[in-house]
């Protein structure tokens, strides 16, 4: 059983009555609410998971508070409490508060427009939830007598799980809130904790340990003779000025040789273009300036692209060029707007893109490097996916695409940070008719 089924077992439609009767909000909406919080919390430890510093934080928290599966078990009794209630709702956002520092009101912010509750439920809600989870968590650590590894690593373990379960709409928002990108795309991995070597113990005499340099000092010992003091700071006096001397060597040589070879720099290292330049661009959502935005796109990226013979333009690839093109050069027309990779398709239910795709990402790979301020969203929308049952739903089918189109993109050279991927299903909504569920992937222009 994965862990959301464990979560399953344990908020039963039962329990969520009750807590809906608790928060006095309509059931419905609370059911909406709990879940979405679960899948959270969940992607926000996977998160904490990533550094080492997370993973003990995580399984010292467990230890802290007790959480070994006792709650989960109870909470039904517990329900019926209102004091055990509060307490529990109040231990769990104060674990929230440690282990997803500065999240609590953003995520608060998302369940309440996502379920439709007011915002205060929303917070007391993410409480109850970030308990539950926790003890499920706590439980399994308890049964498999896991260490703080070991639970990262069952964590990770729950990765696609976690994706599949995620409803489409609340996909987008939580990995854009919680900042699981890396996570769901499958570049993050679990902190390993490094382990601390001890020196080795002497078989004859007591263990010894190397002195850290801070506890070294030529201040004179007061307990000695005069003679022994003065021998101390003549010492220490010595080797203050030998480092000092030492210290001056050292810089003036550093300073000839940079002078010497500034020029041969200069005349041997070529000038870094557009190009090179793109994955220094720090991520930002501000508009850039006219100059910046009229900047033309460089012949030479695309004709260097297209030589590779990776892939070769089609008339759609000039279309979307020229497109992207024009309106990135008319700083009169607002950011935001999406064109659409018309030439990037797949093979039915897999990842494997077909020959005529390579071109056209090509061209976007063009476009990114002849302007480094450029930031796009790739949004993919599936409709062929094998289905729960085959272990794939369209959602996930949709991300992973886009996603494999986003690490060519960083495989070529652009910055990661340039480019969000988005997997958005079917793009059709439960219980809208009329709608035919897409299979398409776009580009959404973030910043010009």
């Amino acid at each position: 059983m994965t862990l959301f089924g464990a979560f399953n077992e344990v908020l039963t439609p039962e329990v969520l009555a009750k807590i809906a009767l608790y928060e006095d909000e309509p059931a419905e909406k609370t059911t909406k609410a709990v879940e979405g919080l679960v899948h959270t919390v969940f992607g926000g430890l996977l998160k904490r998971t990533t550094s080492e510093i997370g993973v003990n934080q995580l399984f010292s928290q467990l230890q802290k508070s007790g959480y070994d599966g006792s709650l989960s078990t109870n909470l039904n009794s517990v329900l019926k409490d209102a004091t055990q209630t509060h307490a529990v709702i109040t231990t769990g956002n104060e674990a929230i508060s440690r282990l997803l520092p500065a999240m609590k009101s953003s995520i608060a912010g998302m369940i309440s427009s996502y379920a439709g509750i007011r915002n205060s439920s929303a917070i007391s809600l993410l409480g109850l939830t970030a308990g539950v989870v926790l003890d499920v968590l706590g439980k399994q650590v308890k049964e498999k007598k896991l260490d703080a590894d070991g639970l990262a690593a069952s964590l990770f373990d729950q990765r696609e799980a976690f994706i599949n379960a995620v409803p489409e709409s609340l996909f987008p928002q939580l990995v854009e809130k919680v900042g699981i990108q890396q996570i769901v795309a499958g570049v993050a991995a679990p902190a390993k904790r490094t382990a601390q070597v001890l020196p080795p113990r002497n078989p004859t005499g007591p263990a010894t340990r190397p002195v850290p340099p801070s506890t070294v000092s030529f201040e004179p010992d007061l307990d000695n003779d005069s003679g022994g003091s003065a021998g101390k700071w003549l010492i220490g006096a010595l080797i203050v000025a030998a480092i000092g001397v030492g210290g001056y060597f050292v810089w003036q040589n550093s300073k000839n040789f940079s002078t010497d070879t500034s020029a041969t720099t200069e005349e041997t290292l070529p000038v870094l273009g557009d190009s090179a330049q793109s994955d220094t661009v720090a991520r930002s959502l501000a508009v850039p300036v006219d100059t910046v935005a009229t900047r033309p796109v460089s012949t030479t990226a695309t004709s260097a692209t297209t030589a590779t013979g990776i892939g070769t333009p089609t008339s759609a690839d000039a279309t979307f060029n020229t497109a992207m093109t024009t309106y990135l050069n008319d700083p009169t027309q607002p950011k935001g707007r999406v064109f659409g990779l018309t030439s990037v398709t797949f093979q039915p239910a897999s990842l494997s893109m077909t020959p005529t795709s390579q071109g056209q990402i090509n061209e976007l790979v063009a476009l990114l490097k002849a302007r480094p301020t450029l930031q796009i969203q790739l949004q993919g929308y599936a409709n062929d996916a094998p289905g729960p049952a085959g272990g794939l739903t369209n959602k996930a089918l949709s991300f992973k695409r886009v996603n494999a189109i986003k690490q060519q993109l960083v495989g070529a050279g652009i910055n990661y940070l340039r480019v969000d991927a988005v997997g958005l299903g079917t793009g059709v909504k439960v219980g809208e008719l009329g709608k035919q569920p897409m299979k398409k992937i776009n580009v959404k222009v973030i910043t010009k």
